[in-house]
């Protein structure tokens, strides 16, 4: 088993210098193992060629000012380190070279610091092809250099096809280009890196800015709730309710359909709260507003109007059916109060209009109707849902 590394600018190699990070490699119970003293970029040229004179050619190639001869070699166990003197090849990234010797050994060696890779076409126990696949498997963005005698022209050709970086012939003058071409695989790994930084900080902003936009749309959407809804009571506020009893009345207006609206008074509530507190008075407000949701559509708007009145806006609602809610309202409460244990108990009066029986001519007077209409129920001994009348002004008691 053959193994070299070549750490490049040899004459100041030592390892244990920061200023002169190198790799060194270690056999161990055949499997090849990489130590990294790193100082800022280094990476690992790989050459794959069991013909030590092809390698040695490969890296005197890598520095112009060095001939084969200049490398020596130091027998390391069962592996040969082999440096050679030579300087980076691109700037700001320390190259040094490793070479092995059979397709064996390629998988065995850990590529994550290799920047390029060189193989013969011809391996004792595969191929150049074998060894591109491989290495592709494994680190897809990674540069292969394949290097063979001229003759096999169709397999270096099939070597481009399957993704190699480059083929150069082992004869003046084409591997003369050995040292450019490992520059520009070291360069498109470069730029390959760089644009997965970038891309890689871009998705991150998208993520991040996804992550606002979501935020955002919840404080909006927690902001609009918290506009429109009563604090106490949890239900709409009369400003949400103006907003949907314009809207529902234009609604109502344009395709001719039935709109009643609702109002409610908690019955001997000041008493209530003089007499227990605020608390209690708050608690019976929450308590009301449950039974009135309760016994209302999902598509009722049921707000809280003022102090202990209350509104339901009932769209595409009859006036019958209007009277069965408030009815339903109403039982609700005597049901409730039968089983409190305090007094006063809870009781409501109701007035009801409707667009179809008293004819308003907006919706403020829809909203005067029925609180015309809540005061007739007060009047008539409270605890009890009126409709407004039409134009005869005829009182009905839904209740007694």
């Amino acid at each position: 088993m053959r193994s070299a590394l070549l750490p490049l600018a040899v004459e100041r190699f030592h390892p244990e210098s920061p200023q002169n990070a190198a790799l060194l490699c270690l056999c161990q119970e055949g499997t090849v193992i990489l130590q990294t003293f790193v100082h800022h970029e280094q990476r690992v040229l790989l050459i794959v060629t069991p013909d030590e004179s092809v390698s040695d050619l490969l890296v005197s190639l890598l520095d112009a000012s060095k001939a084969p001869g200049a490398v020596k070699r130091a027998e390391s166990r069962q592996c040969s380190i082999v440096r050679v003197c030579g300087r980076g090849l691109v700037k700001g990234v320390d190259v040094c070279c490793m070479t092995i010797s059979s397709l064996a050994q390629l998988h065995a060696v850990d590529l994550d610091k290799c920047v390029a890779v060189a193989t013969s076409l011809v391996l004792p126990d595969g191929s150049g092809l074998e060894a591109l696949a491989y290495v592709h498997g494994v680190r897809p963005e990674l540069g292969v250099i394949l290097v063979g005698d001229s003759d096999i022209e169709e397999m270096a050709l099939e070597a481009l096809a399957a993704g190699a970086t480059d083929f150069l012939p082992l004869h003046d003058p084409y591997v003369r280009g050995f040292r450019h071409a490992v520059i520009r695989a070291i360069a498109q790994q470069r730029v390959r890196w760089e644009n997965e930084r970038l891309h890689r900080e871009l998705s991150q902003s998208v993520a991040e800015l996804a992550l606002a936009n979501e935020q955002l749309q919840q404080m909006i959407v927690q902001l609009e709730l918290a506009v429109r809804t009563d604090e106490l009571t949890g239900l709409g506020n009369r400003r949400w309710l103006s907003l949907r009893l314009e809207t529902e009345w234009a609604e109502s207006s344009r395709f001719g359909l039935p709109l009643a609206f609702m109002m409610i008074d908690l019955d001997g509530f000041k008493q209530f709260n003089d007499s227990l507190g605020h608390q209690q008075g708050d608690e019976m407000l929450r308590t009301a507003a449950r039974i009135i949701r309760a016994n209302c559509r999902e598509v009722d708007v049921v707000a809280r109007y003022g102090g202990d009145e209350f509104c339901v806006l009932m769209t595409n609602t009859p006036a019958d059916e209007a009277i069965q809610v408030a009815q339903r309202i109403l039982d609700a409460c005597e049901s409730i109060s039968q089983r409190a244990s305090s007094h006063p108990r809870l009781n409501m009066s109701i007035g009801l209009s409707h667009n179809m029986i008293s004819g308003p001519a907006g919706p403020d007077q829809l909203v005067t109707h029925a609180d015309e209409a809540l005061y007739a129920a007060k009047w008539a001994g409270k605890h009890r849902a009126v409709l407004y009348p039409g134009p005869q002004k005829l009182e009905t008691s839904v209740s007694e």
